[in-house]
Order: C-alpha cells, then sequence, then structure tokens
C-alpha cells in the first residue's frame, strides 16, 4: 500500500514538473503567433483573364477609374491622374501597394473600392473611405 501511494505521488510530481515545463512554450507560442506579420498572397492572373476588367468605370464619387494592362502589369488611374500598379490577390481582387482594395462582381461589372483614400492620386479623404462603381 505504501509503494502504491509513493508511486502515485511520484507520478502526480512528474505530471506537475511536465505541465510547468510545457506552458511556458505554449506561452511563448502564443506571443509568436500574435507577432507574425499577415500580407495578401498573390494571386497569378492571366492576361485573358484581366480582359474582363480592363475598362472604365464611374465612380460614385463622380470621378471615373480606369483599368489597364502592360507588359504584364496591372494599373489603374483616375482620369488626369498618375497611374498606380496593382497586384491580384484573386480571381476579382486587386490591392495597391498602399492597401487600397478593388474587388469586381458580376463579371466585371460592378466595383468596390475600400480604403479608397489610400490611393496616391485621390484628396484627402477620411480613413476607410469606399466607394462603388459600375460600368
Amino acid at each position: 500500500m505504501k509503494t502504491t501511494l509513493l508511486s502515485l505521488a511520484v507520478a502526480a510530481a512528474l505530471s506537475i514538473a511536465a505541465v510547468a515545463s510545457a506552458a511556458p512554450a505554449s506561452a511563448s507560442a502564443e506571443v509568436a503567433s500574435e507577432s507574425v506579420k499577415i500580407s495578401a498572397a498573390r494571386y497569378h492572373m492571366e492576361p485573358q483573364q484581366f480582359l474582363d476588367y480592363q475598362s472604365s468605370y464611374q465612380l460614385s464619387n463622380g470621378e471615373t477609374m480606369r483599368f489597364t494592362r502592360q507588359v504584364g502589369r496591372f494599373y489603374t488611374e483616375i482620369k488626369g491622374q498618375a497611374r498606380v500598379e496593382i497586384f491580384a490577390v484573386g480571381p476579382a481582387e486587386f490591392i495597391t501597394r498602399n492597401g487600397s482594395r478593388m474587388v469586381f462582381d458580376d463579371a466585371g461589372d460592378s466595383l468596390t473600392v475600400s480604403n479608397y483614400e489610400r490611393l496616391p492620386m485621390t484628396a484627402q479623404l477620411p480613413a476607410n473611405t469606399i466607394v462603388m462603381a459600375k460600368r
């Protein structure tokens, strides 16, 4: 009986020691996962796929946004302003280096631009500005 109790006590002590040594590892894993930098994945879009979006769109704020392609790169520009390179992140979704996001619907007939104010060619606008358009 004393041997059984002694064995249980040793097993409990070892279990507590194992849990205690594992706790810092899981805590550091939590911290590491919080500090991971997330970025949008690139999506390879063929030039033929871009034809659905290569057009001009009348934005809800009255401006016209045009989408073009040149030598395998995709661009957007607001009429009269410099063009900005855009990067495909999905079959109907693009981003700029500054974080503006363009999402097309209805086979390219409608467009939503999130973070519009981050486009370098726009005037000072409030954060998280969204504009919409139809072709």
